[in-house]
């Protein structure tokens, strides 16, 4: 069994994923059945009697299905204790517009409220004593759109929304009242006050996983909004810069574990960033154990463990696209060198076909420019973001000989991030088509993707011309109506 022998955590997925696509059309005690079937079918597909010792490991990984489907479907099922009546003190843990409104989310005692405001007069970090009466979230999908409200909150932790809300600021505790929301919130208003508009936006979004509107909205019409939010990419230019500081040894992992969980922390913890830095650890303690793992089975664990964690990260859109991006690069990079620029130069094309049937089902098209603009984005922004940060860091810090040497560096970046929004926008000119959710196209990338990860796992072309149009179809069924 190939996968099994390379990537046994990828069964696992496979088995868990078609499970959660079907937890809305199948009764709850058949899920892990349906769980068990479609991590056998895997496991099968690349069967071989002369391997020994293949049925203990398939049975563990079978085991491992069960478990997880059985702890998944007691989540998905249990309902959370709402109380008649909540008046107690927490923090707010978020805050975004909703509509509008304003949502902002509290985390107390009695556990995580989401509160509807006009206004957006909260801000992350504060502690408030709020009351009001919780309601559930609401279960059904609207606006013809598969969004549910409480999938999404649920997988922020949150319990339910609160009605008839009054809230009251608490008093300041000096440095005690302060928390990784309040740091985070001021690090963003240090950064928009203190340096240039664009700079400023583009470190934001990834020291603070806050975007700027109007940014965001410019990177859509690119096909470049992935550059925005925090994943695997700004995690990796984190971790490529922490690892200068350290030498090799156990000092270096756990120097750099603490480096990664630190800034996954800082930004809030989202499901892609929190996902990139599961992989990382994972390699880190592959290193410490002297036993490098599969780039494939990493991405898979980690996958596995955040719907562990909450099962409703399946339905966030973040998740799934970040999950298909890290499968990718981890399938190239099981056949290829990092160090060979071919690879990456065909990276940012492969992650478009396979994130194609997902992001033009959710956001109903996709720039086609975006093809073109993700071969340069990622060297480009890699080097500015990584530049920005230092210069930022040098000019908070005052380091005497640096601030007039940082400032005018700054400005420089600035004008090259304009540059780049300038040449983005006649590139988007020049091809301005849209390419909508088309089955036929969504099919072909969704064998494309299956095929991918079979060359990755050494399947032979036969078992390969087999299980791509089957699996395609597969994916058809479990994700369709």
């Amino acid at each position: 069994m190939i996968v099994l022998a390379r990537a046994p955590f990828l069964v696992v997925l496979t088995g868990l994923v078609a499970m959660l696509a079907l937890s809305d059309r199948v009764v709850p005690w058949a899920l892990p059945l349906v769980a068990l079937l479609a991590a056998s079918g895997v496991m099968t597909s690349s069967f071989r009697l002369e391997l020994k010792g293949q049925w203990r490991i398939a049975a563990c990984v079978l085991a491992l299905v069960f478990l997880f489907s059985l702890w998944i479907v007691f989540a998905l099922n249990r309902r959370p204790f709402i109380p008649p009546f909540v008046e107690t003190a927490g923090t707010v843990v978020e805050s975004r517009p909703w509509g509008r409104f304003t949502a902002v989310a509290v985390r107390t005692p009695q556990g995580g409220f989401v509160l509807s405001l006009p206004f957006a007069t909260l801000t992350e970090g504060e502690r408030i004593k709020v009351q009001g009466v919780p309601r559930p979230f609401r279960s059904d999908s609207s606006g013809g759109s598969d969004f549910r409200e409480d999938r999404f909150w649920r997988a922020r932790g949150m319990t339910a929304r609160l009605a008839s809300a009054k809230t009251e600021p608490l008093p300041e505790r000096g440095f005690r009242g302060w928390n990784p929301h309040r740091w985070r919130y001021a690090l963003y208003r240090s950064l928009v006050i203190r340096l240039p508009r664009l700079t400023a936006a583009y470190l934001n979004a990834a020291w603070t996983g806050k975007r700027d509107s109007g940014l965001n909205a410019s990177h859509r019409s690119w096909g470049t909004s992935h550059l925005l939010a925090v994943s695997g990419f700004h995690v990796g230019i984190v971790m490529m810069g922490a690892s200068v500081l350290f030498k090799r040894g156990r000092g270096r992992v756990y120097g750099l574990s603490l480096f990664l969980w630190l800034y996954i922390l800082l930004t809030g913890a989202p499901a892609s960033a929190t996902r990139a830095g599961l992989m990382i650890q994972i390699a880190l303690l592959g290193e410490l154990a002297g036993r490098p793992g599969s780039a494939i089975n990493s991405a898979s664990l980690a996958a596995v463990l955040l719907l562990a964690r909450s099962p409703f990260w399946f339905w966030d859109v973040g998740w799934r696209l970040s999950v298909l991006a890290a499968l990718v690069i981890a399938a190239v990079l099981e056949r290829g060198s990092p160090n060979d620029w071919r690879i990456w130069l065909g990276v940012s094309p492969m992650i478009w076909l396979a994130t194609f049937p997902q992001a033009s089902w959710t956001f109903e098209s996709v720039p086609l420019v975006g093809v073109l603009l993700n071969l340069v984005a990622p060297p480009f922004f890699g080097f500015a973001l990584a530049f920005a940060s230092v210069l930022a860091l040098f000019y908070f810090l005052g380091i005497p000989g640096t601030i007039f040497f940082s400032n005018v560096c700054l400005y420089a970046l600035e004008g090259a991030f304009m540059l780049w929004g300038t040449l983005a926008d006649a590139a988007a000119r020049g091809i301005p088509w849209q390419l909508g959710w088309n089955p036929f196209f969504a099919y072909c990338c969704a064998g494309g993707f299956i095929a991918l990860l079979c060359r990755a796992l050494f399947v032979p072309w036969r078992s390969v011309a087999v299980l791509t149009p089957l699996g395609a179809l597969a994916a058809f069924v479990l994700f369709g109506a």
